[in-house]
């Protein structure tokens, strides 16, 4: 975006370099946790509320919604919502013809109304399933799908991903931009606003008026500039978020967990430490694009 002349960049800069440090401090200790946590542990923590999947359920005669998110891992908690069940009836579930041990409110109301019933994914090869839930006269079966990788195999493919998109918008930043210009436009921005700055409280009228010019030549210079980071995104933001689609629906969909915390961050990290793929996508693109552009000098 193009900067006022008028507006000095240095809270940004501020504002960088106090996020970056925290940035990497996280995505080092979530790549740690999901290294050193053994895969039961990975699972029975992801079965708590926040990590839940709600599914929509109806009776068998009737269209049946699509989980949200149609996938997740093994131990992860499903909630089962639903209608058209006979009243007041408790039901049961099974998981590819496997029963399954349901927790929670698992009785449909007087309306025959289903919500709140919950288990665990149980122990599945990946790929495409089938859950059944049945009152004893009226059933209602939905697809579920088990992602092919799950922590910590997920958890560093997202994150070599989000490097490679990262390196691929760098260099194409170096292709397009003239950095040496936009260094050259941001040094004679900082003067001006010195400059004006001094006026301003030396109450130099006729020096003022004189810069008005000024200040108009120079923020015509500076979207010429600016033009060609405008450029870089609309380059890179199409291939970016193909890849970012291809990974959602390749890993079971946008909200499946695919790292994991030993603390609690909302809405980033779950209150069960579980990180969905939107913000560890997020944060190891952040991370990486600080750190590549201060390696490859894209930065100005």
């Amino acid at each position: 975006m193009m900067q006022s002349c008028c507006v000095s960049p240095r809270n940004k800069k501020i504002g960088r370099k106090t996020l970056l440090p925290l940035c990497v401090v996280l995505v080092l200790t979530v790549s740690i946790v999901v290294l050193v946590t053994p895969t039961s542990v990975r699972a029975a923590s992801s079965s708590t509320s926040s990590s839940t999947i709600t599914s929509t359920l109806t009776t068998s005669t009737a269209t049946l919604s699509q989980p949200n998110p149609p996938s997740d891992s093994v131990g992860a908690s499903v909630t089962l919502t639903g209608s058209g069940f006979s009243p007041n009836r408790n039901v049961t579930a099974t998981f590819d013809n496997t029963p399954l041990v349901l927790t929670g409110t698992c009785t449909t109301d007087k309306t025959g109304v289903l919500s709140g019933c919950t288990f665990r994914v149980p122990s599945a090869s990946s790929g495409s399933h089938t859950i059944r839930v049945s009152d004893g006269s009226a059933t209602g079966t939905i697809g579920f799908t088990i992602p092919s990788f799950a922590p910590p195999e997920s958890t560093f493919l997202v994150t070599l991903t989000a490097i490679a998109l990262t390196l691929v918008t760098q260099l194409v930043t170096r292709r397009i931009v003239d950095l040496n210009a936009e260094r050259r436009m941001k040094a004679e921005v900082s003067a001006f606003n010195k400059e004006k700055r001094e006026a301003t409280l030396a109450n130099d009228k006729a020096k003022l008026e004189k810069m008005k010019k000024r200040e108009l030549q120079m923020r015509q210079e500076q979207a010429k500039v600016s033009f060609a980071r405008l450029k870089v995104s609309a380059i890179t933001i199409v291939p970016l978020l193909v890849v970012y689609y291809l990974m959602a629906s390749f890993l079971g969909g946008y909200n499946v967990v695919v790292a994991s915390a030993p603390f609690a961050l909302y809405p980033i990290i779950n209150p069960d430490g579980s990180m969905v793929l939107f913000w560890w996508y997020m944060l190891s693109s952040f991370t990486f694009s600080a750190m590549l552009s201060k390696l490859l000098h894209t930065t100005t």
